[in-house]
């Protein structure tokens, strides 16, 4: 067989269900009628080696069952004919890169015509495209005298370039320790474990476990693969000399962590001893991949305002109505957001394995969390990746699958998943969506051992793994057309498995019509009755969504936090002048103003969230006993130093203890910042009476 041959044979062994033939043509960049003549090879080289060939279905597309010493013996035969393979364009492409990026060696381009078994010519035009790929990353080729062939441009680009070659020419999954799930190593897989060497990959993966699965901390398997394959490339540049030059803006404090831990451990197992600058850059680099909260990330309340935005664009987009789910959205895309825009703002990239899946299966969503994008670049100043984009959506799919669920029955199930725990949640919300099955619990396959302990009857997994105790499918993370045919056969087979349940209440919407009841015979709600009707509720398991019940800003605003035409000398005081109040009521301490002056000192105004519009606040930690917010019109406006939106002539300063309680004060400042007419109006209110007459218009007007 010729060498495309056999790689569409090695990619078929790969799979367990069936392939459509659109999308095996589309991966190698082939006629759908090449490749019907590539099959008809392969069934010819099988039939002659005694194995079955390949299996064709209408409407469901390609599967090769072989058992698994079939499949272990089909590789070996591979293998060994393999002494005079030819190398792809592709394949050429990746060994010219990381030889010239290897410092260790020196390259010389009449070697690499014998390396490769090409001509002048041939290698001429590899080394074309190489220069115009490397263009995009400000990366020159140059070769000298006694050097060879080398790149020079910025370190943190080449790492950056390597990073993307890595990510876009190779399957993460089975190059990072993942071999014995995934057998079939592919040429570029070897191409890159030259590079890298699988024993460094190994050594990494083994103490990146033993630190962060014992700390339960990191877990989501996408974001692991990314810092991995990020950490194996520093050291790899590190042994062969290659620095940064300089501190990154972003460089943060050396203080004690599970990321430094872990960085110091793999230091030492290579023997490298990198300078201050260094440790700086790879620690906030791993650190950028993990999601943060407003305990461990200074601007929670960008990420918060960008969430809420997003939840309501994309709703009115799609006329999803995904604030009935939003709970769980919220905090998911809240959490992603804030790591996010770390990445974003420092241009560490990541890689999204499913994106064009994503892009493909949730056409409509991609495309209202694209279109929102702009918003998130006003903040960043940098571009969204499609990468981005496509975990976002991911969470938005998942909620949309959770809203249609309806069922009287259903099967219980594991869903087992190491593409990341986003996309378990997605293919687990799909299965309870279109299959009335339960799931259970999404675990990876380091967790196996857990489902033993779970009341559940079936496994359904992205990955290939050996459980034989419960019934077990194999799916595609993102499910196909073939595989909810698979999953309709398989529930079919196992029908006996069903479970009755109880059709699904609103317990939120129940307790807010009570609640409304009440108001409407004897005037108000106490808080013991309140009290009382969630004790019924959760003596009866009805789960009720506290945070569709939380204050409103008019809720917590008293006249008494409300400032008008104040003077203040610059930012600092205005600052302080607004939080008077509110150290006052007790609201927060004293050491909340020199936090939130510090933030500003140490990152910038990003507090000037809208046009003349500052909202003031710190960590939770730093001084806050309970809700609270306070507001102050100034009589002159103050500048905090935005480019864009200087001088603040409103400040309001918010007083957090959570992520979720001041939700609803959040969307009422959302339509404040938007409107400039009303904050205009606003500004120039001459007392109390008239400035809440301007905020609570629609209320005041009822």
């Amino acid at each position: 067989m010729k060498e495309r041959t056999q790689r569409i044979l090695r990619r078929l062994l790969t799979v367990n269900t069936f392939f459509p033939t659109a999308d095996l043509s589309k991966e190698f960049h082939i006629s759908e009628r090449t490749l019907r003549n590539e099959l008809a090879d392969i069934n010819d080289f099988l039939e002659a080696s005694d194995l079955p060939v390949i299996i064709r279905k209408r409407g469901k597309g390609l599967k090769l069952e072989l058992i698994s010493q079939q499949r272990g013996a089909l590789l070996e035969q591979l293998d060994a004919g393999g002494q005079s393979y030819y190398y792809s364009p592709e394949e050429r492409f990746l060994i010219l890169l990381f030889q010239i990026a290897d410092s260790s060696t020196k390259t010389w381009l009449y070697e690499m015509e014998t390396q490769l078994q090409i001509s002048k010519s041939t290698l001429d035009e590899d080394m074309r495209k190489l220069r115009h790929f490397l263009k995009d990353y400000g990366i020159k080729v140059v070769s000298l005298p006694k050097q060879g062939v080398v790149f020079q441009g910025d370190e943190r680009s080449l790492r950056t370039m390597i990073y993307d070659v890595i990510n876009n020419f190779t399957d993460i999954e089975n190059l990072i320790g993942m071999k014995e799930i995934f057998p079939v190593v592919s040429v570029s897989d070897k191409i890159v474990f030259q590079y890298l060497s699988e024993k460094m990959l190994q050594v990494i993966v083994e103490k990146y476990d033993e630190i962060f699965r014992k700390s339960h901390a990191l877990v989501n398997q996408i974001y692991r693969n990314q810092i991995i394959l990020f950490l194996s490339i520093w050291i790899k540049r590190l042994q062969g000399g290659n620095t940064i030059s300089e501190l990154s803006k972003a460089a943060l404090f050396m203080k004690e962590s599970d990321t430094r831990d872990f960085v110091d451990q793999v230091c030492r197992e290579f023997a490298i001893v990198p300078s201050i600058n260094e440790l700086k850059y790879i620690i906030f680099t791993i650190d950028s991949f993990n999601s943060k909260d407003m305990n461990n990330y200074y601007d929670w309340v960008t990420a918060q305002l960008l969430a809420i935005q997003l939840i309501d664009h994309v709703e009115k987009y799609t006329e999803i109505p995904f604030s009935k789910e939003e709970e769980d959205l919220y905090e998911g895309l809240y959490k992603h957001i804030t790591g996010l825009l770390s990445r974003v703002k420092n241009d560490v990239q990541i890689f999204n394995p499913l994106k064009k899946t994503i892009q493909e299966s949730y056409a409509d969503i991609y495309l209202a969390v694209k279109k929102f994008s702009p918003k998130i670049e006003d903040y960043t100043k940098k571009k969204l990746s499609g990468d981005e984009i496509g975990f976002l959506t991911i969470y938005f799919s998942t909620s949309e699958s959770q809203i249609r669920q309806k069922r009287d029955y259903c099967y219980r199930a594991v869903v087992v998943c190491n593409h990341g725990v986003s996309t378990g949640k997605l293919l687990a919300a799909n299965l309870k969506e279109q299959f009335n099955i339960e799931i259970v619990a999404v675990l990876s396959s380091y967790e196996l051992s857990f489902i033993e302990k779970l009341d559940v009857d079936l496994i359904f997994s992205t990955i290939s793994i050996d459980y034989s105790k419960k019934p077990l499918l194999l799916l595609n993370p993102i499910l196909r057309q073939s595989d909810k045919e698979e999953i309709r056969l398989f529930l079919e087979e196992h029908h006996d498995k069903q479970r009755m349940t109880n059709a699904l209440i609103d317990s939120t919407s129940l307790l807010q019509s009570f609640l409304e009841l009440i108001v409407k015979s004897s005037g108000n709600v106490t808080k013991n009755i309140y009290a009382e009707l969630e004790k019924i509720f959760n003596e009866n398991n009805l789960k009720i969504n506290k945070r569709e019940i939380q204050p409103m800003l008019q809720d917590i605003l008293k006249d008494s936090d409300i400032l008008i035409q104040a003077e203040c000398t610059d930012w600092r005081a205005a600052i302080a002048k607004v939080a008077q109040p509110l150290i006052k009521d007790k609201v927060v301490e004293e050491r909340y103003i020199n936090a939130m002056i510090h933030s500003v000192e140490e990152h910038g105004p990003y507090i000037v969230i809208g046009k003349n519009f500052a909202l003031a606040h710190a960590r939770p930690e730093e001084g806050v006993n309970q809700l609270g917010i306070s507001a102050m019109t100034l009589k002159d406006p103050v500048k905090f130093g935005h480019p864009e939106n200087d001088p603040v002539k409103i400040i309001f300063c918010l007083a957090a203890v959570d992520s979720y309680s001041h939700l609803n004060v959040m969307k009422n400042l959302i339509e404040l910042i938007n409107d400039e007419p009303q904050l205009e109006k606003l500004s120039n209110a001459g007392n109390i009476k008239e400035f809440n007459a301007i905020l609570y218009r629609e209320e005041v007007e009822h």
